[in-house]
């Protein structure tokens, strides 16, 4: 007779299984945001690195984003990396989760805008319709 080691769904069990494990500490927080950093180094993605906060102004979160895009941590729990872009705030328990998220910008940013006319890594203009072929 074998013995499921699954949980029923939708079970608190499951649920506790599935929900990502936030940083217990700051200092493990500010490792991931160190990885993160090495994990755009190695995409080719240039970052700049302050106390708990990196910043990454060659991305943009979209078309007409001149901001570019932060990831910070906090020193009070819960411990994440928060990536702020666009004018919007998600929360990551760590460095493969927000590059994941950041992933598609980086794509996107490695490609030209037929839209108008943008070159590859800089931002489309204020108001440009990319075309949709390309996505």
């Amino acid at each position: 007779m074998s013995i499921s080691t699954t949980h029923p769904a939708a079970s608190a069990t499951q649920a506790a299984a599935a929900a990502p494990a936030w940083l217990a500490t700051a200092v493990a927080a500010d490792a991931e945001l160190t990885y993160l950093a090495e994990l755009l180094a190695a995409a080719g993605v240039t970052a700049l690195r302050a106390s708990g906060v990196l910043a990454v102004p060659d991305l943009a979160a979209g078309p007409g984003d001149t901001a570019g895009i932060r990831v910070r941590t906090t020193s009070n729990p819960p411990h994440a990396l928060y990536v702020i872009a666009a004018g919007s705030i998600t929360p990551h328990a760590g460095a493969d989760s927000a590059f994941a998220h950041l992933r598609p910008l980086i794509e996107a940013a490695a490609r030209p805008c037929d839209g108008c006319g943008a070159e590859a890594s800089k931002p489309c203009n204020p108001n440009c319709l990319p075309d949709p072929s390309n996505d």
